[in-house]
Parts: C-alpha cells; sequence; structure tokens
C-alpha cells in the first residue's frame, strides 16, 4: 500500500472544496439519496435489529445519566451501552429529542460526515483533483460498513470524522480531537500510542491528557458509572450482544470465538497482543518512510483486528483508504485492487438490507460470520502486503526526487 509523500494542505493548488457547481451538486445528490435511503428503510421493518438500534441504545443511556442512574443498567433487547462514561455525558441531548427526529437528524450529521472525511483525504493526497470529492462520496456511501452505519445510527464515522480533522487539517492543538474520540469511544486510542511512537511527541501526549481529562470529567460527574465501566463493564464482551448469538466480530478474538473450539478460546489475548505489536511496527515504518497517512491506515486496521470487539460498521477506516487508492490514480493490478476492495466492503450490504427487511430468513450466523471472518483476513493482508512492499522498496527510490527531498513540515505532522 504505496502512498505519494502528503502535500502539505493549504500550500498551493486547489482544494476540493474548490470543485465545480456541478461535483457539489453531485456530491449533495449522494448524500441526501443515503439520508433518504436510512429512512425508507428504517420506516419498513419489523426486524429485531432495527435501524437506528444504536441510536436507540445511546438515547437510553442518555435518558438513565439524567434521571440519576446508570447508562450500564439499561438494555435495549441485549444490547447495552459499552462506551465509556464521558460518551454517556456528550450523549445526553438525545434525551431531550423526539426519537424520530433524532434519528433524522443523527443520520444527516452522519452523512455528511462522509463528503468531509473524502474532502480530508482529497486534499491531503491529490489537492488538484477537486472531482474526487463527488466520485469519491458516490463511490463510499454504498459500503457496508458506512451504510450499516447509517442505519444503526452508530457514532463511527463522526470519530472518523474526527480523527482525520486533527490529524490532516494543520492546527496548534493537535492531538485534542484524537483524545476526545477516545474518550467516547475506546478504540481510538491506539492512534494515541501510534502518534507518540512516531515522534510526534507533542501531539500524542495532548491526546493522552485530552483522554485522560474525559475520564476525569466521568468521575466527577458520573462516579457511579466510572467505577463499574472501568471495573470492569467496558471489557465485557457480552454487552454487545444478546446472550446466546453467535456472531463475535471481525477482530482476532472475533475469529478466535468462532473458528475455535471452546478450549482454546484464551488464546485470543496473546494472538491479539502478537498482531498489535507487528501492526504498529509496520504503521511506524511506513511513517519513517514519509508515508504518514499510510501509517495511520495501518495504525487503524492493527486497532479494528486487536480490539475485544470490531464489528463490520467498524470497518468505516474503508472510506479514507479507498480514496487514497483512488487518488493515486491506479491503473493494470492497481485498478483491480481497488475494485476487489469496494467489492469485499459492498458485498454484505444487500445481505444486509435483506436481513433487516425480513424478506428471506437469513440468520445472522449465515451471513454475519463469512462477513467478519472475510473483515478479519482483509485487515491482515493489508498489514502483511504493506510490510512485504516496504521490506522490497528501497528507501531512497520512494517517490519523486521533489518528493524526497522535501521534509514534511512539523505543523502537518505533530512531530515537536
Amino acid at each position: 500500500m504505496r502512498l505519494p509523500t502528503p502535500k502539505v494542505p493549504g500550500q498551493g493548488g486547489r482544494t476540493p472544496g474548490g470543485g465545480t457547481t456541478g461535483m457539489l451538486l453531485l456530491t449533495v445528490g449522494a448524500s441526501v439519496t443515503a439520508v433518504v435511503a436510512g429512512q425508507w428503510v428504517a420506516t419498513r421493518t419489523g426486524s429485531a435489529w432495527v435501524p437506528g438500534g444504536d441510536l436507540a441504545v445511546y438515547r437510553a443511556a442518555a435518558g438513565a445519566v439524567l434521571d440519576g442512574g446508570s447508562p450500564y443498567e439499561v438494555s435495549l433487547a441485549g444490547y447495552g451501552f459499552v462506551y465509556p462514561p464521558f460518551a454517556a455525558l456528550v450523549l445526553t441531548p438525545l434525551a431531550y429529542v423526539d426519537p424520530a427526529a433524532g434519528f433524522w437528524a443523527w443520520t444527516v450529521l452522519s452523512t455528511l460526515a462522509v463528503p468531509a472525511v473524502v474532502w480530508l483525504v482529497v486534499d491531503h493526497v491529490a489537492p488538484h483533483r477537486p472531482g474526487l470529492l463527488a466520485a469519491g462520496t458516490a463511490i463510499v456511501l454504498p459500503l457496508s460498513p458506512v451504510a450499516g452505519t447509517l442505519l444503526l445510527g452508530n457514532v463511527n464515522l463522526l470519530l472518523l470524522a474526527l480523527v482525520l480533522v486533527d490529524l490532516l487539517r494543520p492546527h496548534r492543538c493537535r492531538g485534542v480531537l484524537v483524545g476526545v474520540a477516545a474518550g467516547i469511544k475506546l478504540t481510538p486510542l491506539i492512534v494515541v500510542g501510534y502518534l507518540l511512537l512516531t515522534g510526534r511527541t507533542r501531539a500524542g501526549v495532548t491526546a493522552l491528557v485530552t483522554f485522560l481529562g474525559t475520564v476525569g470529567a466521568g468521575f466527577l460527574l458520573l462516579p457511579h458509572a466510572s467505577r463499574t465501566f472501568w471495573g470492569g463493564a467496558g471489557l465485557d464482551g457480552s454487552r454487545t450482544r444478546p446472550p446466546g448469538e453467535e456472531a463475535y466480530g471481525s477482530s482476532v478474538r472475533g475469529t478466535v470465538l468462532n473458528l475455535l473450539p471452546e478450549s482454546a478460546h484464551p488464546v485470543w489475548l496473546p494472538l491479539s497482543a502478537l498482531v498489535g505489536v507487528a501492526g504498529l511496527a509496520v504503521a511506524v515504518w511506513a511513517s519513517r518512510r514519509h508515508e504518514e497517512f499510510a501509517g495511520l491506515l495501518l495504525c487503524a486496521v492493527t486497532g479494528l483486528l486487536v480490539s475485544p470487539v470490531t464489528w463490520y460498521t467498524h470497518w468505516v477506516w474503508c472510506v479514507p483508504l479507498l480514496v487514497l487508492l483512488v487518488a493515486r490514480r491506479p491503473r493494470g493490478g492497481g485498478r483491480l485492487t481497488v475494485g476487489g476492495l469496494w467489492l469485499v466492503f459492498a458485498l454484505p450490504l444487500p445481505w444486509w438490507v435483506v436481513h433487516v427487511l425480513g424478506l428471506v430468513p437469513l440468520t445472522k450466523r449465515a451471513w454475519v460470520r463469512p462477513v467478519e471472518l472475510l473483515y478479519t483476513l482483509l485487515g491482515a493482508a493489508l498489514l502483511a502486503g504493506a510490510a512485504t512492499r516496504l521490506r522490497r522498496t528501497d528507501p531512497a527510490g520512494d517517490g519523486p526526487p521533489a518528493a524526497r527531498s522535501r521534509p514534511v513540515p512539523a505543523d502537518v505532522t505533530g512531530r515537536r
């Protein structure tokens, strides 16, 4: 996964925001279509696994907080709140909004995060190609992680946007938004480690301090809930699904629980640690080759693989990955790679819609397990492929001479 040396945003060239009116209209049209599609499915389903289900859990947790209770004592059809207490505080406005209006607003906000992410990536790696804003948005909206996040009302796309805004746009407080994102959902914590390991000490420390501040806010305002979460509830994977469900997610743990006998299940922890060390090593390796964005993507993939719970909707990192690969103007085998990746992330969507609408009596085991295993294998393949390419590439031969000789500015990478 070779990436060009990132262009410093704002230094010459056009940005995607400078595209034609037609491109902007196409982008808006694709986004509106996604919102309408999500609402259409939501109003026509009788499934127990309803669209907006994750958002309903957020609302219930927020309501419990406002009523003086604990967000970890509520459950909807077996689905419990599994985010840190700070997330419950951030989500409290949902309790004041009508459920239908809240779902509309949340869907619109999450959908707008998609072109925002596309814009951030295009502006970073291909600022002279504004047409990629519309094309990239249209390409990624049908992908299963994106569509699933929109239909379930999950927070994934919003957190992705926070992380990319923090790391791809020039500003003085780099790391703050990463820390906030980690305070809402723990998975972005791996980015903090990546920042520190790649020499971005100031950004990494800022992110860590910000995260610890969210933890402190939780203990200050929700002491009982904080003791519950940090006392073990945060690592209780059984809270994410109803009892007896046989889908365990697309991480190393999920693969082990799905494929190996129960006596071998404890092996997931050392395997996850091994994958985590190897994945971060490859990400740092890419960063040292001045492939900063590649390093960030590899870090994110590593986080998805080692997280105790990773559902297919968590793979919204496929958005920057695919946009980046398209921005590189692939030819020949590169186009086949992009097309193959797109199919991997798009094919599960028809199964998902069929299941939600109840058109065909597919069990979750019949379609969720293959999808989650496929994502796990894809993540491992991305790490292995990146390591192979880095090993075979001569560091002195990476990129054109101008790109090799130009240093990466500290205010962009966050290094101090």
